[in-house]
């Protein structure tokens, strides 16, 4: 499918990237990459991307997978699951959602999952207005 949008950055250091698409539902999918040396944070990568789609953005999914890597959002839920809290509670502490929340996205649901709690490999976590 072809997307609405896309919205692409590479930092001049080459420490830091964004790439993210906004389909014809309003939907926004992305991938971060910073190093932890890079002087631009994922944070501002992400807030360029939300300015760039505007009121286009209705929701964002969050397609987090465990690899090899550091992978901020579900380390942080593994991390909070794996001390007995819910999975519904604990994406709310991950990263992609509170920035979205600060941007109004509230409404945050699973909607697919792979794995147990402590040691989930995949979650996809709506985020929507």
């Amino acid at each position: 499918m072809t997307p609405l949008m896309v919205f692409a950055y590479n930092h001049p250091s080459q420490k830091a990237a964004i790439y993210a698409e906004l389909d014809t539902q309003g939907v926004v999918t992305f991938a971060i990459q910073a190093a932890q040396d890079s002087p631009i944070r994922g944070t501002e990568l992400f807030r360029r991307m939300m300015i760039a789609f505007g009121d286009d953005a209705k929701a964002i999914l969050g397609g987090w997978t465990k690899g090899d890597d550091p992978s901020i959002n579900i380390d942080e839920v593994n991390r909070l699951t794996g001390q007995g809290m819910s999975l519904e509670d604990a994406v709310h502490f991950a990263w992609t959602v509170t920035r979205a929340k600060k941007l109004g996205f509230s409404n945050v649901r699973v909607v697919a999952k792979e794995g147990s709690p402590g040691n989930f490999r995949k979650l996809d976590v709506m985020i929507q207005k």
